[in-house]
């Protein structure tokens, strides 16, 4: 038995209605009168501005058009309702444009799937940041415990490592090193001293000057916190204090002899905030300096030790009370 066109039409469970190059309405199936609520009667031959005209389906304002697809939403039995609008083109034999299809597509299962998925994907990241956040919260424990011990172990004056990494954060933030870099900054003050954990106690803690082989033992610690540290990725981008923060600006530092900017900038940074709070500190074996006299020996040492830019911003916030 052959199929019977206008029943495939009927069919259709999509709405379609078909307009001529009028815009007059020729064909329309059961699903779009249901959609209108109407009979056809009432609407073959109708222009389609008046049939549609209050349609929350936007066919009458692509009446002009032979391609277009859209979308439309609106409320139904206080339900959100999604539609797609396609319009195609009909042609005659001779190639001709003498009608347009506009078939209306219910995409709402769709959108509510889509909406849902986006919910669910804004839970997933959030649990993943809030536990990505524990975890670095946890790490960052143990960076300041293990600074914590090695303060302990060397004596070191107390809340030192905490006062020498605000005050590279302050500095670092004032030359304009991007938020997303301070964190690696603050990592590598934190544990600027992480590589004398290697270094023997009898050198380490000896009271007095260290003879020359001694102090080519405590030099080698930059070097051994370069070995700590590559190999751990959370810490790979927080190595150039560790590293490099006894380096001089003339090249006459240690590990390797670093000049100028060949020093990476946080290193540099760091190095007048390092021995600002030591000279203002009271320690076993140096008095506090007198807060003039720290100022004078960072001018002394700009350009030998220091880098002098870095030096100039420090001792502005200084003089600004900042640090």
């Amino acid at each position: 038995m052959p199929i019977n066109r206008y029943q495939v039409f009927e069919s259709i469970m999509d709405p379609v209605v078909i307009l001529d190059n009028e815009n007059m309405v020729v064909d329309i199936n059961r699903a779009m009168l249901d959609l209108l609520d109407m009979d056809a009667d009432h609407v073959v031959g109708k222009p389609a501005k008046q049939v549609f005209r209050d349609f929350p389906i936007p066919i009458a304002k692509y009446t002009s058009v032979s391609y277009a697809q859209t979308h439309a939403s609106f409320q139904i039995s206080g339900k959100t309702v999604h539609y797609e609008l396609s319009v195609w083109p009909i042609h005659n034999e001779l190639n001709k444009v003498i009608s347009r299809l506009y078939i209306s597509h219910d995409i709402t299962a769709l959108k509510e799937l889509e909406s849902e998925l986006r919910t669910l994907n804004q839970k997933l990241e959030a649990r993943v940041l809030e536990r990505t956040q524990a975890l670095a919260n946890s790490y960052d424990y143990t960076l300041e415990g293990w600074a914590k011990a090695l303060e302990l172990r060397d004596k070191e004056t107390e809340g030192h490592s905490r006062r020498v990494t605000e005050t590279t954060l302050i500095v670092a933030r004032e030359l304009g090193i991007p938020e997303d870099e301070l964190e690696h900054i603050r990592r590598g003050a934190i544990l600027h001293d992480i590589g004398k954990m290697a270094i023997p106690d009898d050198v380490l803690l000896k009271p007095g000057a260290l003879t020359p082989a001694e102090r080519e033992v405590m030099q080698q610690h930059p070097a051994i916190a370069f070995q700590l540290l590559e190999k751990i990725p959370y810490l790979a981008e927080s190595i150039d204090i560790p590293y490099c923060h006894h380096e001089r600006w003339d090249g006459t530092g240690y590990p390797r002899g670093l000049q100028g900017k060949e020093i990476p900038l946080p290193a540099r940074i760091f190095a007048v905030a390092d021995v600002w709070d030591a000279l203002l500190s009271d320690r076993p074996y140096s008095r506090e300096w007198k807060r003039e006299d720290a100022i004078a020996y960072l001018v002394e040492q700009a350009g030998s030790h220091f880098d002098p830019k870095i030096v100039n911003v420090f001792l502005d916030l200084v003089e600004k009370e900042v640090i």
